[in-house]
């Protein structure tokens, strides 16, 4: 399978999504050699941050594992499987939840506006990503993606098909 595939989103915007993920990551060098002042420093932050930090390393790693050879950036042009076991699981999208896990973990290590501001435009970004992204998955796969968009949720939590199963319990 081909690493790179058609930007569902606008190539501008995509990129500005990307930097914007980096730009996060890289806020907590920022940090820790002091070039800006941060909003807030404290060991309740710290300690709750690299605990998101170290979950979202953890889940994308995961996520990887479980997507094999069907990793690419974009959509993929040639033939692909769905993806429903492992963290595939529990969230649709757990590259993506990773992802913000580690910028949340970011910002609460460094809490800063700018940094704030690159969190929010990333998740805006990879948020219109992963809704392409589900139109995509449900013309090539039709009723299988539809089913198990009912059965998974987008991220995390509950679907309305597993609160209509614990209503009827």
């Amino acid at each position: 399978m081909d690493p790179i595939g058609k930007s569902p989103i606008a190539t501008l915007v995509l990129i500005s999504g990307k930097l914007a993920m980096v730009g996060c990551w890289l806020f907590l060098l920022v940090k820790d050699n002091d070039i800006a002042a941060m909003a807030y420093d404290g060991p309740v932050t710290r300690v709750i941050g690299l605990m998101l930090f170290a979950a979202g390393i953890a889940l994308i790693t995961l996520s990887f594992i479980f997507l094999g050879k069907s990793v690419s950036v974009g959509l993929p042009e040639s033939e692909t499987e769905l993806k429903t076991r492992g963290v595939y699981r529990i969230s649709r999208n757990p590259m993506y939840l990773a992802v913000y896990l580690m910028c949340a973990g970011s910002c609460c290590i460094a809490i800063h506006p700018l940094n704030l501001f690159l969190f929010a435009v990333t998740v805006a970004v990879h948020h219109r990503i992963i809704l392409k992204e589900e139109l995509f998955l449900e013309a090539r796969f039709g009723r299988r993606y539809v089913d198990y968009k009912s059965r998974v949720p987008r991220y995390f939590g509950w679907t309305s098909s597993m609160a209509r199963r614990n209503e009827n319990t």
